[in-house]
């Protein structure tokens, strides 16, 4: 399957996952759910590495060193963005982690020789037009984004993806890091990082509600495990561009916002559904070729 059609069907999939995290957040604390999120990633893991398949278990001390600052600035990613995504609604945060492709693209420009054509870098331009409109209609709601603390988390935890996803492309591509190990390993780490959290939740836990009303926690688990094996497959292949595929990714936002509409009674639905356009178009100039 060509890279750039994995980079949208991650993006789709990622849309899911930005809406029960919304859904998850309404129930229990951020830190909680960040909690439940990695050890749930890690058991799903768990299993490959243990069975010892020779992709999954081939990590030899070195290379969980490199892997380290993956699994660090996802778990530090995912308390930031998550506080965000519990204060802010789901359209307005989701615009702001959309800006993702712009500091990715100059990462990729300027890190890693990536080269892209004028009708990429339009639909760069387009996007990011786009992602203008949303702090617009952000203003309407009340929300400045130059001083709103939880505008503010995104931001940072935008920019901590932005370098994930550099680095995601260095440990694949140039160092050749076998794509189940990084996943696997990966999702590992970051179950015992979230370990680290268990000071401030161990009065609040309770596994038997992700059995009920809470479902929507291990559903996350699993929707983060499927987009990321989805992108990180995309990477990995021979000619991918890192810049494009953080564009495609956002395509997230058609999921977030036709949910939040559906959901959560959003307001001012039209300059939204106009930011929403200006994506797709941004979208559509980045695929060409």
């Amino acid at each position: 399957m060509d890279w750039m059609v994995l980079g949208l069907l991650a993006g789709l999939v990622l849309g899911a996952y930005d809406f029960l995290t919304k859904l998850a957040l309404g129930e229990k604390s951020v830190l909680e759910v960040v909690f439940w999120c990695s050890a749930l990633g890690a058991l799903l893991w768990l299993p490959f590495v243990a069975m010892g398949d020779s992709s999954s278990a081939a990590l030899d001390l070195r290379q969980q060193m490199l892997l380290l600052p993956k699994s660090l600035m996802m778990v530090a990613t995912w308390v930031l963005s998550y506080y965000s995504v519990k204060a802010l609604p789901l359209s307005i945060s989701a615009g702001v982690r959309a800006s993702v492709p712009l500091w990715t693209a100059l990462g990729a420009v300027l890190l890693l020789s990536e080269h892209l054509g004028w009708w990429q870098w339009l639909g760069l331009a387009v996007s990011m037009a786009s992602y203008y409109l949303f702090s617009l209609v952000g203003q309407k709601e009340g929300i400045g984004f130059g001083r709103n603390l939880w505008v503010l988390c995104m931001l940072a935890a935008t920019l901590l993806s932005s370098a994930n996803a550099l680095y995601d492309k260095h440990i694949l591509a140039t160092l050749r890091m076998d794509l189940v190990a990084v996943q696997a390993w990966s999702a590992l780490q970051r179950g015992a990082l979230a370990l680290l959290l268990l000071p401030w939740i161990w009065r609040g836990l309770e596994l038997r509600s992700l059995l009920g009303h809470n479902w929507a926690v291990p559903a996350i688990a699993l929707a983060y495990v499927l987009a990321e094996s989805i992108y990180l497959a995309a990477v990995q292949m021979e000619g991918a561009q890192i810049a494009v595929i953080s564009v495609l990714r956002r395509a997230n936002l058609v999921m977030v916002f036709a949910l939040s509409a559906r959901f959560f009674a959003e307001r001012h639905l039209r300059p939204k559904a106009a930011a929403m356009a200006g994506v797709l178009l941004g979208i559509a100039l980045t695929m060409a070729r």
